[in-house]
């Protein structure tokens, strides 16, 4: 585990408790920067923990440089494949951020309040293993030409839906 602090951090106007806060899973991304923009969001929307299986150590510097302060307020647990799930409650749904021939829009699909979100590689997407122990398949609709999202724009999409449907006012 690189980072095991409980503190997390809240908007000031929207808030959620730490036991129903999202959980990241990122499967074997490659980019440092990906890495470190959604451990920027994460800090946000109060994410939980970030847990990445596998990822391609590219330059945590790079990683830290992305994510800026947030480093310091989001557990980050780097692991393999085997491990992973022991960082996810048993009460967690887990949810694929990936076009399947199942997937719903994410703005239309009922994204569990107890949601580990899981992303993959910006490559290779989420690996079919993991796809299958997912209860739900969620992306994002494209209007446009292009039929893809950088990663970690589109864990910022889902993580923000979370957040509107429940996050509460003070």
């Amino acid at each position: 585990m690189l980072i095991n602090d409980s503190r997390i951090l809240f908007a000031p106007e929207r808030r959620h408790t730490p036991d129903v806060a999202p959980i990241v899973v990122l499967d074997r991304l490659r980019t440092p920067e990906n890495i470190g923009n959604i451990i920027r969001l994460a800090a946000n929307v109060g994410v939980r923990r970030i847990v990445s299986i596998e990822e391609v150590r590219l330059g945590e510097g790079r990683i830290r440089k992305t994510a800026c302060m947030a480093w310091d307020y989001v557990e980050l647990v780097r692991t393999d494949y085997d491990a992973f799930d022991r960082y996810i409650p048993a009460d967690y749904q887990w949810v694929a951020l990936e076009t399947t021939p199942s997937s719903q829009s994410v703005f239309a699909a009922r994204l569990p309040q107890r949601m580990a979100l899981v992303a993959g590689s910006e490559v290779l997407g989420v690996r079919p293993e993991l796809l299958d122990r997912c209860a739900l398949h969620v992306h994002i609709p494209m209007t446009g030409p292009a039929t893809s999202m950088n990663v970690s724009h589109a864990t910022s999409v889902a993580l923000f839906e979370w957040v509107r449907r429940y996050a509460v006012q003070p």
